[in-house]
C-alpha cells in the first residue's frame, strides 16, 4: 500500500509543478495595451496572432476575428485611450479586463478622412492556451458609454 501512496504523492507533486502560475494582473494589463498598440500601428500579422481561432466580438453585431481584421484594415485607429483599466483573474488560465476606451477611427482616405469617434465600456477575456504560456483574446465586448 505504501508504494501506491508514494506514487500518488509524486504524481500530484509533478502535476502541480507543471501547472502554469496564476497571472499577475499587470501581465494582463500589458497584454491589453499591447493589443491596442498593435491594432493602432496596423501590424495585422501580430494582431491576428493575439486572437484565439474561435474568438468572438460582441458590439452592435457579433463577429469573428476575420471580420474584425477586415474592419481594422478599412477603418484605421487614429487614437485611443484606455481609462480605468481593471483586471479580474478568473482562473490560472483566464482573465478579464474591463475598461473605458475613447478612440477615433478613420474610415476614409488621407485626402478625404471620415473620422468616427467612439466612447465605449469594454471587456476582453484572455485565455492561456492549453499546454503553453501564450495568452490570446477569446472574446471582446463594447458597449457605448452614457455621457
Amino acid at each position: 500500500m505504501r508504494p501506491l501512496l508514494l506514487l500518488f504523492a509524486l504524481a500530484t507533486y509533478s502535476s502541480a509543478q507543471t501547472a502554469a502560475p496564476t497571472p499577475a494582473p499587470i501581465e494582463i494589463v500589458n497584454l491589453e495595451q499591447h493589443l491596442w498598440t498593435t491594432m493602432a500601428e496596423g501590424d495585422f500579422a501580430t494582431v491576428r496572432r493575439l486572437f484565439a481561432k474561435d474568438f468572438i466580438e460582441v458590439d452592435e453585431r457579433i463577429q469573428a476575428v476575420d471580420a474584425l481584421l477586415v474592419n481594422l484594415k478599412h477603418c484605421k485607429i487614429e487614437s485611443y485611450e484606455l481609462r480605468d483599466l481593471q483586471v479580474r483573474i478568473l482562473s490560472p488560465d483566464s482573465a478579464l479586463t474591463a475598461y473605458h476606451v475613447v478612440n477615433t477611427f478613420n474610415c476614409g482616405t488621407e485626402d478625404k478622412p471620415q473620422r468616427k469617434n467612439y466612447d465605449n465600456n469594454s471587456t476582453t477575456v484572455w485565455a492561456r492556451q492549453p499546454g503553453t504560456t501564450k495568452w490570446l483574446v477569446q472574446a471582446h465586448t463594447e458597449t457605448p458609454a452614457k455621457s
